[in-house]
């Protein structure tokens, strides 16, 4: 990816990265019940497409994969003007 002379000074500006995984409607019971180390199913699986924001914007479109045992996102396609 070449980067024009005119945005290279943005290079370095941290951006919140966010892969959305949709989850179950929880009542508020089920909510207060959770203690740490609880689980709470996302209905996806390595695999799947997330979508995927910077800075509160779409991007694009990523599959979940596993990165030695880590949870990580592909990207597999770009959102047209978010990149």
């Amino acid at each position: 990816m070449t980067t024009p002379a005119e945005l290279k000074h943005l290079l370095d500006v941290p951006l919140h990265f966010e892969a959305v995984l949709p989850g179950p409607a929880l009542r508020v019971g089920e909510l207060l019940a959770l203690s740490e180390g609880s689980l709470i199913k996302t209905g996806r699986q390595a695999g799947e497409t997330v979508e995927v924001f910077a800075g509160g914007s779409l991007i694009g479109f990523g599959v979940l994969a596993d990165a030695n045992g880590r949870c990580a996102v592909r990207m597999v396609r770009f959102h047209p003007g978010g990149r």
